[in-house]
């Protein structure tokens, strides 16, 4: 005769819905050398509904509002869209472990020199199911 185990049921906590902790905390992206292949290093990305991502969005929300002029050409909008979106994407990448330091100053630079590497910043902060599983 086989005997069953009751199952436990986990009385509800409110608290098992809050995501921020883990979008503060942030997820590792790994960086790939320019071949594609593994480097070995992570970049740390917050995700995009952490309050410090909430602020460098509204930031530059604000490099595309007050850059707007009437008599923009198309390349200098371009030039505008680029610089906020890069402005960003850099402050949701806040750590890393390469053997360097860590600066704002230095992701900027990164992001600059490798465009696909700031959209995978960007995708991942946005990713919300990664940042949990």
């Amino acid at each position: 005769m086989t005997t069953k185990k009751a199952a436990v049921i986990k009385p509800f906590a409110l608290s098992d819905f809050f995501t921020l902790d883990a979008l503060v905390k942030g997820k590792e992206l790994p960086v790939p050398k320019p071949d594609g292949s593994a480097s070995g290093f992570n970049l740390l990305v917050m995700g995009s509904d952490a309050p410090a991502a909430r602020k460098a969005l509204l930031e530059a929300t604000r490099i595309l509002r007050d850059g707007a002029k009437d008599d923009i050409t198309a390349e200098e909008e371009a030039e505008l869209s680029h610089r906020a979106n890069l402005h960003y994407r850099s402050a949701l990448a806040f750590g890393w472990d390469f053997p360097v330091p860590y600066s704002p100053e230095a992701i900027t630079e990164l992001l600059l020199n490798n465009p696909g590497l700031a959209v995978e910043v960007e995708k991942l902060a946005s990713d919300r199911a990664r940042f949990f599983a």
